[in-house]
């Protein structure tokens, strides 16, 4: 009797073994760093589809058809369950700065924002595919003729059956209704900058095939106004909310639109690096006559960069002029020093120089 419990418990912990082994390999089958997805279709007819490659890292590479090439996106993606977000950093002909993948299995995707050769709901899979890609029509198979007395006996039938179909009104039933339950969305809180156009809001009628029809409305459309279709294209900074509604089921989803450009070009900015003494925190001053001051934190020590900025499509590029206190440091060499305006009191510098790197934030001084 021992020997029998002894048995059915190791096979108890065979199973259990067995059964968390299947979990974890589900679960690490979503790991999508390595991977490159391709669109199946491709909307300008381009001998190479839009592609997005992931990075280990966590850095991604959106190669997107467009009129004329392709524009290519770059960023931080970040899985959370079976949904994939690409923060972009870079993209210099789409003005979007998040796009989401639905993840179906390991080697599947489901965009659910609308860029320019790809669209949401394209799919996007491991399998590379080339050419213009179309909805393939169904192939017909060739039929020899038959005799022509014959072909005219058939042609009667069928044409007697239309006739019976159409006489028999009692066959014809109206169509089910398929009321609407619930409305979901992604997130429930949107940003994105001005002018960017065709937001995908990823809001869904439950159950998706009911038949009461979805509809949108935006509470200030001098923030941003939306389409039939769920789309929000920003206006002009400032926030508002916009309600979808289907049936008698309501969703309000949150909106607010940032501005491209600082709120004062003339500002003080400065850095909150990590054990860094804040007498020695980077720091960069904008004057309104079009001047720059950055001040380097070169190992415990400041050393100034001077020259000249313009503000265009939501960056600062400065053009370094007076390098000369940098000589022995990295980023003696730097002409340009680029920033990426984040909000109104905040940038992102886009340039290494010695302390300061791609990626440090620096806010409006106090």
């Amino acid at each position: 009797m021992k020997k029998k419990l002894l048995i059915l418990f190791v096979m108890i912990l065979c199973l259990s073994a067995c059964t968390k082994k299947e979990k974890e390999e589900e679960k690490a089958s979503f790991d999508l760093g390595g991977n490159t997805y391709y669109n199946s279709v491709d909307n300008y007819g381009h001998e190479d589809h839009s592609k997005v490659w992931f990075g280990k890292d966590g850095s991604f590479v959106f190669t997107d058809s467009y009129t004329d090439g392709y524009n290519e996106l770059s960023g931080k993606w970040e899985l959370n369950e079976n949904v994939c977000a690409l923060d972009v950093e870079e993209g210099n002909k789409e003005t979007v700065s998040k796009i989401i993948f639905e993840v179906l299995d390991k080697d599947t995707l489901k965009l659910r924002t609308s860029l320019s050769g790809s669209r949401s709901e394209d799919l996007f899979s491991t399998i590379e595919v080339k050419g213009s890609s179309v909805t393939p029509k169904e192939e017909t198979t060739p039929v020899t003729p038959e005799d022509p007395k014959t072909d005219t006996k058939e042609e009667e039938k069928k044409d007697e059956k239309k006739e019976e179909k159409k006489d028999d009104t009692s066959a014809v039933t109206p169509a089910e209704k398929i009321p609407c339950t619930g409305i979901t969305s992604l997130y429930r809180n949107y940003w994105s900058y001005e002018n960017e156009r065709n937001w995908d809001l990823e809001i869904r009628p439950v159950p998706e095939n009911t038949t009461d029809k979805i509809s949108f409305k935006s509470s200030d459309e001098n923030v941003v106004k939306v389409d039939d279709q769920g789309r929000a294209s920003a206006v002009a900074p400032g926030k508002a909310t916009i309600t979808a509604t289907c049936g008698d089921q309501k969703l309000t989803v949150n909106y607010e639109v940032r501005s491209k450009t600082a709120a004062a070009s003339a500002a003080t900015y400065k850095a909150k690096i990590k054990d860094v003494n804040d007498a020695y925190q980077p720091s960069v001053s904008f004057d309104p006559t079009g001047s720059f001051v950055f001040t380097e934190n070169v190992y415990a020590g400041l050393a100034q960069i001077k020259g000249t900025y313009k503000i265009e499509d939501g960056r600062y590029y400065c053009t370094v002029t007076d390098n000369s206190q940098m000589l022995g440091f990295a980023g003696q060499d730097v002409k340009q020093i680029v920033f990426k305006v984040v909000d109104e009191k905040t940038i992102k510098l886009k340039t290494d120089l010695c302390m300061s790197t791609n990626g440090v934030l620096f806010y409006i001084a106090d």
